[in-house]
């Protein structure tokens, strides 16, 4: 998916719930209590699991640990809190917090039986270290923690951290992507030069530990020393798969387990196949038609909101063959649940006449062709850049039906594709409209708001928005930990984007998952798990007896 551009950094550091750097596909390979897998290898035993996720074109797996460039392991590293899909903060190495009422300090109460992986025991000093460490050498996701002034130990279990100013959003900071995992100081604190230090070791705090890795290929074991749930696998197996098809047979095959992001026909095609189950992860993708306020037209509300009655979600929808049209000014319902404000859903309702009165009302006109006038006459054109790097199809799709209603009002749609990806975000910072993609955790509460926001660390967002009462509402949405009060904003800011529309949601992706039920159950943990390596599924995985 392209993320915002001021969202698409190198990270450095895994994300408290999951992230996968860099790779065609992923196999896991978890096997049950007893098999016989050889190191290096993946013998097939009744109690083995391989797991395959589609990902770019990359032909092996390169990982690094935390204070590098990078992803990691799934299930290695952990931070204070992990967010699911639905909007809850769940315990990780901090087990209970507490928020003071100006949302200024944050006391974490951390886990007491927590060790690395190498056994020495996880306390503060590591979170502490983590902070001071990370800005101390200028590394990557510093940025993550740009709000902390100060992390102090009282004792080894209480972590206090204390913000330069106050914020309300802070766990969603930490927890979300690109969010932040705990380095352990003992192995860091030596460390010169971690930019360019190789780490070979990955140790963490998390229910798998690092052994080994070839070309292609990287093996987990289960850490029978987990504080918390231990894994019923022990251990998990990551290889480069890179062909959908090649995938799929696999999968048929009996030689991999399981199968995530298959397309809607595949799915259909697998239905009745022995031994082979299905689930869906809703609404784990997200579109929207985004407008670049500082270039002609979409530097127009008028203009913005013709064409917010121009996006024919439901035939979209339809072309996805999975997920449900976002009739909504921002936040996606299924995640942001009562954060979204009711009185807005359905703004933006499809209807080309109305489109064409509110751009006559406007002061455009027409031709005897048909073609659309701006008020000063000239003929309107957009041209919409693409990142042909994306294997996103869906955009291709979107852009298809955009040309065809935007082509019925008389505007001229063409696209550009850019192979490179610095040429590509400079084409949407010249472009008045783009197509966005983007994961639905960057859009799932009051603080997914901040991207319409201008303030004194954000001198600019993706859509050039910059409107002075909602810098203002966001900035006291900040300052506040009065949920309540938080609601009441965060309406108030949705109010607001209904009436400027520097964005027009398009509709939700859902990730179809294909398994082996012969093997493993426990994959489908419900909402809130959006991926199946995410280590809560991996740690819940049965083998088939």
């Amino acid at each position: 998916m392209e993320q915002k551009p001021d969202l698409k950094r190198n990270r450095i550091i895994i994300y408290a719930c999951l992230c996968i750097i860099g790779i065609a596909a992923i196999c896991v390979a978890a096997w049950g209590t007893g098999s016989g897998t050889a190191a290096g290898s993946v013998t097939k035993t009744p109690s083995t699991t391989e797991v395959i996720i589609p990902e770019d074109s990359s032909s092996s797996i390169t990982y690094s640990s935390n204070m590098q460039k990078g992803g990691t392991p799934p299930g290695v590293y952990q931070g204070l809190v992990i967010k699911d899909l639905n909007g809850t903060f769940d315990p990780a190495l901090a087990e209970s917090w507490d928020i003071s009422a100006d949302a200024k300090v944050w006391t974490f109460h951390l886990v007491k039986d927590a060790s690395w992986s190498d056994g020495v025991p996880f306390t503060c000093a590591d979170v502490k270290f983590t902070n001071d460490y990370m800005k101390a050498n200028n590394l990557t996701l510093a940025y993550v923690l740009h709000d902390v002034e100060t992390v102090d130990c009282p004792d080894d279990n209480t972590a206090v951290v204390t913000l330069k100013t106050s914020y309300s959003g802070f766990l969603d900071q930490i927890s979300r992507q690109p969010g932040i995992t705990i380095s352990p100081q003992h192995i860091w604190q030596n460390i010169t030069d971690p930019q360019h230090y190789e780490d070979n070791q990955f140790i963490g705090t998390g229910p798998f530990v690092f052994d080994q890795d070839t070309a292609g290929y990287v093996r987990l074991l289960r850490n029978d020393a987990y504080y918390g749930k231990k894994a019923q696998v022990t251990g998990v197996v990551l290889k480069v798969i890179t062909n959908p098809d090649s995938q799929v047979l696999a999968l048929k095959n009996g030689e991999v387990d399981v199968v995530s992001d298959i397309t809607p026909a595949v799915a259909e095609s697998l239905k009745g196949e022995k031994n082979i189950a299905m689930y869906t992860i809703n609404d784990t993708g997200a579109y929207e038609v985004a407008f670049n306020l500082g270039q002609y037209p979409s530097n127009i509300t008028a203009f913005r909101k013709a064409m917010s009655h121009a996006v024919n979600r439901d035939l979209i929808s339809s072309l996805f063959g999975t997920g449900r049209p976002t009739e909504t000014t921002f936040l996606v319902p299924s995640l942001a649940g009562s954060y979204v404000n009711p009185a807005d859903v359905g703004m933006y309702n499809y209807n080309l006449t109305e489109a064409r009165e509110i751009l006559k009302s406007a002061g455009f006109t027409w031709d005897n062709e048909g073609t659309l006038l701006s008020p000063d006459g000239k003929a309107v054109t957009l041209t919409i850049p693409m990142n042909t790097l994306s294997s996103d199809s869906n955009i291709q799709k979107i852009v298809s039906v955009l040309k065809n209603d935007w082509g019925t009002l008389g505007i001229k749609v063409s696209t550009v594709a850019y192979e490179d990806k610095k040429q590509y975000r400079k084409a949407v910072g010249a472009n008045a409209v783009f197509i966005d993609s983007f994961p639905v955790t960057l859009h799932d509460d009051a603080d997914a708001l901040s991207d319409f926001a201008v303030t004194p660390l954000q001198e600019t967002n993706y859509y050039n928005y910059n409107n002075a009462r909602y810098n203002a509402l966001l900035d006291s949405i900040h300052n506040t930990a009065d949920q309540q009060a938080i609601l009441r904003m965060a309406y108030q800011l949705q109010d607001i984007l209904a009436e400027d529309i520097p964005t027009v949601p398009i509709c939700t992706s859902d990730t179809i998952v294909a398994y082996r039920s012969d093997r493993f159950t426990g994959w489908d943990l419900g909402p809130g798990y959006y991926t199946v390596t995410d280590p809560r599924v991996l740690t819940n995985l049965t083998p088939v007896q």
